[in-house]
């Protein structure tokens, strides 16, 4: 029987398990029309929305690629609304609802258009997974603060009146925003305490402490970031207005944190995801988090094969030569990362259609939503550099480029190939200097950048002291696996990103160098960050000329004493990366 109150149904999927199409008919036959939002699943799903083809009420949409579950909801509103509906029900894919509940609630419409016409918001489940959202004892509808989305409903001219899901929130904390705007606008937020459901949200475990029961959910450490940051914004955003439910949110926040540290799965990645997500509220920064951290990769979609991180900046003067290098490649890279700052020469639009225009690989533009400007340019440098890193790091090796040099044909598969053999994860390949015209210099990078003469045979704590009192990584003649992201980002402001990843590769034990050329990198008047920028100046002169600039000094040894030691697992180059040996190694003669 179709439903009289509720008009539209709309469900958001991602990777939707099998059963999902008997829950979609299910809603189908009591509600008329319904909306399946796919945000780019990459299991199946096809095939399972094939079993809708008899269902004349359902649409399916199929986004592009992934973008969060407030882009979905958002697509299934304006459906609806276009097709007329002016109650919305929202459910996630794991949801089930009977025609039951959706009787329930066309009920709690009826006593909402009577009691509250044109000024309710939404009004969803009082019980889910056995917890009442307040203490209420009303026999039915009663006004709260926030509901879930799934199972709720939405009115659609409250919806036109404050505006849609945020889809900057990305995904947690969507439902929040909405109802807290929705009561912001004088539109109530209602449960019924008739309805219950159940709704899996994370591992869905739950502990006693000090007789009350606490829902432990082991969520990834990507979903704790963006608990984190918005669940912050969202006290920014409504805390003075809605003192009791900001008091309420906080507890919650603090518990769920203290668990995620203490007893839950992947308690550093944690640590790592809230002390970013809390960065990231302070910075303002919003939309897609783009690190994939350790925990996270198994979840993700991951490849074998090679990604390039390509940074722009107004380089269209050689940027045809450098991406023709990629593209002759004796193996070529399965993506692009283009991470551009700021061009106004149409550095970006250029790779984008060159590399399509010479049947190239997939080329992914970079958005800065996660990076902002600093007056500082290693950090902007660093930064840009890190966001495409991130990017890419569901690929297992990921190389590094600039915008001006020539690669050797076989850069890609030698330093793959080094990765391999050697177990590291950094190799660093050596560079012929060439000028602006490609003619070379007869130079290497080597010359200006030497590497321990005993390398090869010293230990790995020589290693680290010798990078520690001079640089000797280019970037441009970088590759990573992507197993060392976790560890080298995100980099500390003042550091050049090559500088502070071969550090973090040496105080792992896992830096790896290579004597033979791999790129040809130009050097030239107008470059702007390069050979005349980038000295090897013993470790003391650096500290002498730093101690001029107190902060920048103190800062620096911070980062290698405290961030950078937490990361070294051998107790050995733990104790080099002391404060007071740090100190030694830059002002000593040598490195023995």
């Amino acid at each position: 029987m179709i439903s009289p109150g509720i008009d539209a149904a709309v469900f958001a999927c991602y990777n939707p398990p099998s059963d999902v199409v008997d829950r979609i008919i299910a809603v189908s036959r009591a509600v008329r029309m319904v909306f399946v939002v796919d945000d780019a699943s990459r299991t199946h799903a096809d095939e399972l929305y094939e079993r809708l083809a008899n269902c004349d009420n359902v649409t399916v949409v199929t986004k592009a690629s992934n973008s969060g579950i407030a882009h979905s909801l958002n697509l299934g509103f304006v459906r609806a609304m276009d097709a007329g509906a002016e109650c919305i029900l929202t459910l996630d894919q794991d949801t089930t609802v009977d025609e039951g509940v959706i009787a329930l609630l066309n009920g709690s419409i009826d006593k909402l258009d009577a009691m509250a016409p044109g000024k309710w918001g939404a009004v969803g489940p009082g019980t889910v997974n056995g917890m009442r959202y307040h203490r209420s004892v009303a026999a039915d509808l009663c006004e709260t603060y926030e509901i879930i989305q799934s199972a709720a409903v939405f009115s659609a001219g409250a919806l036109r009146d404050v505006g849609l899901a945020d889809e900057s929130l990305v995904i947690d904390c969507v439902d929040t925003d909405l109802c807290l705007r929705l009561r912001a606008g004088g539109f109530g937020v209602y449960v019924d305490e008739r309805i219950r459901i159940a709704h899996p949200i994370g591992s869905g475990n739950s502990i006693r402490i000090l007789g009350r029961r606490v829902s432990s959910t082991d969520h990834s450490a990507s979903r704790r970031y963006y608990i984190t940051r918005n669940r912050l914004l969202m006290f920014r955003r409504y805390g003075r207005t809605e003192i009791r439910w900001l008091l309420i949110s906080l507890r919650r926040l603090i518990v769920s944190t203290i668990l995620s540290l203490t007893i839950e799965q992947h308690r550093l990645d944690n640590l790592r995801a809230t002390g970013r997500g809390v960065l990231d509220f302070v910075r303002g920064r919003l939309g897609p988090r783009l690190a994939v951290r350790s925990s996270d990769l198994g979840s993700h979609e991951s490849h074998d094969g090679v990604a390039v991180v390509l940074v722009t900046h107004n380089g269209m003067t050689f940027l045809r030569e450098q991406v023709d290098s990629m593209l002759e490649q004796v193996m070529r890279p399965e993506v692009i990362f283009v991470v551009d700052d700021h061009s106004s020469d149409g550095s970006r639009e250029f790779v984008v259609g060159y590399v399509a225009e010479r049947g190239g690989p997939r080329v992914e533009i970079v958005e800065d939503a996660d990076r902002t400007p600093s007056s500082d340019l290693f950090t902007r440098i660093a930064a840009n550099f890190a966001a495409g890193i991130e990017a890419a790091s569901n690929y297992r090796f990921i190389a590094l480029s600039d915008q001006d040099d020539v690669w050797e044909p076989d850069r890609l598969t030698r330093q793959r190939d080094r990765l391999l053999s050697t177990g590291a994860l950094l190799t660093v390949g050596n560079g012929r200097l060439i000028d602006e015209d490609g003619t070379p210099t007869g130079l290497t990078l080597r010359d200006s950048f030497p590497v321990l003469g005993t390398w090869t045979s010293a230990s790995d704590r020589l290693r680290l002291r010798s990078i520690l009192r001079a640089p000797m990584a280019t970037g441009a003649a970088m590759m990573l696996d992507r197993n060392l992201v976790p560890q080298g980002l995100p980099i500390p402001a003042g550091w050049l990103h090559d500088r502070w990843l071969s550090l973090a590769a040496a105080a792992l034990g896992a830096l790896d160098v290579d004597v033979r050329p791999v790129i040809n990198y130009r050097v030239y008047p107008a470059q702007v960050v390069g050979m005349r920028t980038r000295t090897n100046k013993p470790g003391g002169q650096h500290l002498s000329e730093s101690a001029a600039k107190p902060y920048r000094a103190a800062r620096k040894l911070f980062d290698l004493s405290v961030c950078l030691r937490g990361r070294a697992v051998d107790p050995e180059l733990r104790r080099e990366l002391t404060l007071h040996r740090l100190l030694r190694t830059y002002l000593s003669g040598n490195v023995e």
